[in-house]
This record gives structure tokens, sequence and C-alpha cells, in this order.
């Protein structure tokens, strides 16, 4: 406590708590009150939820309740709600918009967004059911639910206003194409090297956070593509009359569908590592998790966020490379250079290394081409065969072809013997190529 604290009596907090809590008390009386007849389940319905319990949280933490045996566990049933409301936004926005993206999402994505979104459903209906039960036992004031559905309309439609803004001619659209696309192919290969792309059994997922995959690897991501996201709808036209169209919107579409999917996971699993996972609680802590764990499915909440949310956006994203890949070879700009040989050894695996991480860099096409052969400068394994080929052959210049910003690139590696000595020992690289180390 600062030095200007003072200590509120119960009696006042409580009536603070009041003043701030009636919202949140009204919509989960509701809430709890619909499930039997019909599913509670819009967007206006998650989003008032989640105001409503973020306004109470801040109150309650300002306080200290979190400090504070009498307060703790409304505390954290109020998190949890803001927790599973926001999620639940989240998961209602993917199920609306599945069949509006150009993703080719098939059943089984369709049916487990189903299977998760009910879930998420489920489990706010008991921490309503909860929070009201606690809500009674601290003499809190629970007035009767004056809400009705009208109140809660669906945001998503499948009707749309015409399209009736001309085309826009943007400054430099063909370079943002460009480095827009090779970020989305870096994002990929990065994300893919996590290895989430298979589904991993029950047994397996406790281990998996927070070791492998965590919130602060999750909302690493997030923010990633979210500024990919932004960028994209700043600086590349939105022309639907374009002769690539619907390869532009399929493209939005892949990195939406994975900001969407890494927002949910990164949101769940900070709910599992915050007030789940076994960090050595003990007491009062201890009592409050073990009974947030009968609320809510551990197992289930896992599966959502590995087997569901991680995989599919793994997946999505890999899905889109062949998009992004073709778009980025349709605009960048593309040059040819001829280059020595690496000094004595050739191309060996230092050299076929770099020069193929240069090529991944930036994404875009580029070929070696030894007398009539071409090879994919972006496969080590190509590249080697190249190399056999020039030894045989016993050349000693090659030339390089395709993607001008990679071609800069691997003249300046090969100005400096592609990065080793005559005798194969690695030499430091210049502050042009620091990504290659």
């Amino acid at each position: 406590m600062g030095l200007n604290s003072e200590t509120i009596s119960q009696t006042e907090f409580i009536n603070l708590v009041n003043y701030f809590a009636d919202e949140l008390l009204d919509i989960c009386q509701f809430f709890v009150s619909q499930h039997e007849d019909k599913l509670p389940d819009t967007e206006r319905l998650f989003a008032r939820l989640a105001y409503a319990s973020k306004l109470v949280e801040d109150l309650l933490d300002y306080h200290g309740a979190k400090s504070n045996r009498q307060w703790y566990k409304y505390r954290e049933l109020v998190a949890s709600v803001l927790n599973f409301s926001g999620a639940a936004f989240t998961m209602k926005h993917i199920v609306s918009r599945i069949s509006f993206y150009e993703i080719g999402a098939d059943n089984s994505f369709i049916f487990a967004s189903q299977l998760v979104h009910r879930f998420l459903i489920n489990t706010l209906i008991n921490l309503c059911q909860e929070l009201i039960a606690e809500t009674r036992h601290l003499n809190l004031k629970l007035s009767r639910s004056t809400l009705a559905w009208e109140h809660f309309a669906n945001l998503s439609s499948n009707r749309f206003l015409e399209f009736d803004i001309t085309t826009q001619d943007l400054h430099g659209e063909k370079q943002h194409i460009v480095r827009i696309t090779s970020a989305y192919l870096n994002i990929v290969r990065e994300f893919e090297s996590l290895g989430f792309y298979k589904r991993f059994q029950a047994e397996e997922l406790r281990s998996l956070i927070p070791a492998r995959i965590n919130e602060e690897i999750l909302r690493k991501y997030e923010m990633i593509i979210h500024n990919l996201q932004s960028s994209y709808d700043t600086y590349i036209g939105r022309d639907s009359r374009r002769s690539d169209s619907i390869k532009f919107k399929s493209l939005r579409d892949h990195i939406s569908i994975a900001l969407h999917l890494l927002e949910l996971s990164g949101r769940l699993s900070h709910y599992f590592e915050r007030h789940l996972f076994d960090v050595g609680r003990r007491g009062v802590y201890l009592e409050v998790q073990q009974a947030l764990c009968k609320l809510v499915h551990n197992e289930f909440l896992l599966d959502a966020i590995i087997n569901y949310a991680v995989f599919y956006c793994n997946e999505f994203l890999s899905k889109g490379k062949s998009l992004a890949q073709s778009l980025l070879n349709q605009n960048i700009q593309h040059d040819e250079i001829t280059v020595g040989v690496p000094v004595k050894l050739g191309f060996h695996s230092r050299p076929c290394m770099l020069v193929a991480k240069i090529v991944q860099h930036y994404g875009g096409q580029v070929e070696m081409i030894v007398s009539d052969d071409r090879f994919d400068a972006g496969s080590i394994l190509d590249l080697q065969w190249a190399g056999g080929k020039v030894h045989r052959e016993n050349l000693s210049r090659v030339k390089f072809q395709g993607d001008a910003r990679a071609l800069a690139d691997i003249k300046i590696l090969a100005s400096i013997n592609y990065g080793e000595d005559t005798m194969g020992k690695g030499i430091p690289l210049p502050p042009e190529l620091a990504y290659l180390r």
C-alpha cells in the first residue's frame, strides 16, 4: 500500500460494488435465465458482458481485492467472466464469418469452431451462475433482470451495401504488395517452426502450456499479424475489379482468420496460465483456483487452445503461402547478376545455406543458372546439385535470376566469398546481411 492510502470500510466498498456491478449482474442473470430456452449467442451480448465485467474488475483491482480474503473469489469470477466473454465475442465472429472467408475452410473446421463456441458459452453460463451465488454470499444487491432479447440483436449479416466507391490508385502499391507478401511468408515460416502442424493427444496437452506455447508467444504473433493486416488495409487497394482481386481478398482472409485465432488462443492461454495453472498457490488462492477448475473444463480449454486455435492458425497461414508467393512474384522487380563461384571449395553446404536463406528471407523466386539448367536458389538441395554441375564443368562464374532484392544481397555475399575464407572457415558478415546470423 502507498504512503497516502487509506483502508476503506466493508460497508463503503459494498456500496461501491453495488453501484458499479449492477449492469454486470443484470446481464449475468439474463444470460443464465435464457440458456435453457435459446442459446444466448450475439456479439452485442458478449461485448456488453465484457465491458461490464471489465468495469467491475478495474474497481476491484483499484481497491486491492486481489489481496483480500473476502473479495478474492468475487474478483476471480469477474475476471473469468471478462476473459470468456471476450473469447466468446471473438469466437462468434469466426463462426459468423467462416462462409465469407476465401480460405478453403472444410467441414471439420466448421464443426470444431461450433464445438469451441458452445464450450465458451457453457463455461460462461457456469461462471455467471457462480458469480450470482457469490454476489448473494457477500450480501450484494441483486435486482431482477430487466433485459430482453431485443436488446441484443445480431451484428453479422449476409446483406451488404452497394459497392460504389471508385477505384483508388494508391501510391507505391506494387512495392507495398512486395513488402507485405514477403513479411507474410517470413511469418509463416517462423510460425511453422513452432511445430503445431498436428493435433495432440489429451495426455500431451498439459505439457505444452506454458513450456512450448504460452500467452507471451501467442501475443507476439498476434501483434505481428495485426500489424500485417493493418499495413495491408492501409497500403493495398481494395479494388474488386482488379484482375487478381480474388487472390488479394483470399490473402487478406488468411491473414484475418489467423489474427482471430491468435486473439482467441492468446486470451484463453492467459486465462489458463493466470487462473488455472499450478504455480504453487496456497491458502485462499488454491481454494479459489480449485473452485474455478470445477467451473472451467480444463481438458477442453487446453484442446481449444492447442488443437483448435493454434493448429488451425498454422494450417490457414500455411494455406496462404502459395497465394502470397504468387502475388509476390507478380510484383517483384526482376534482375540478373553474374557472380563468382566460392573460391577453392565451391558450392558446398555453407555457401548453399547462406544463399538459400537470403532467397527465403525475401520470399521471391530466384534461380541459379548453370549452363542451360535452372536450379531453385531457395533450396539448399537444389543449390548443392547445381554446385556439383559447376564443379564438373569447372566453371568460375554463375548467373542468378529473379527477385532483385535477393540478388543484391547475393552479390554482397559473393563479394566476401560467400562468408568463408579459402579454407572453408566462416568469416564475419557485413551489416547488410545481419539477418543471416
